[in-house]
């Protein structure tokens, strides 16, 4: 797998609020180099081998720097520093 690439704090906390939320999400993400979409609520975060990951309810779990865009918005936007 490649290298994760740390996302920003305003695109996590983005994702954070739609969590607490408990709202159904709209995700756009990588898998092997294909583009694949979900609806989803996120349940929860977790870092695994200094990779950030979110669970979401449908029981995917999607590496946070693999997605590209949340909720109709492209994650470059959010993705700030």
């Amino acid at each position: 797998m490649s290298k994760y690439i740390r996302i920003s704090n305003a695109l996590y906390n983005e994702f954070e609020a739609a969590a607490k939320k408990e709202k159904e999400c709209e995700f756009t993400y990588l898998e092997n180099k294909d583009e694949c979409n979900m609806k989803s609520k996120i349940v929860k975060f977790m870092n695994i081998n200094g990779s950030e990951y979110m669970d979401v309810e449908n029981g995917s779990r999607i590496r946070l720097d693999k997605i590209v865009s949340f909720n109709g918005e492209d994650t470059k936007i959010l993705n700030h520093y």
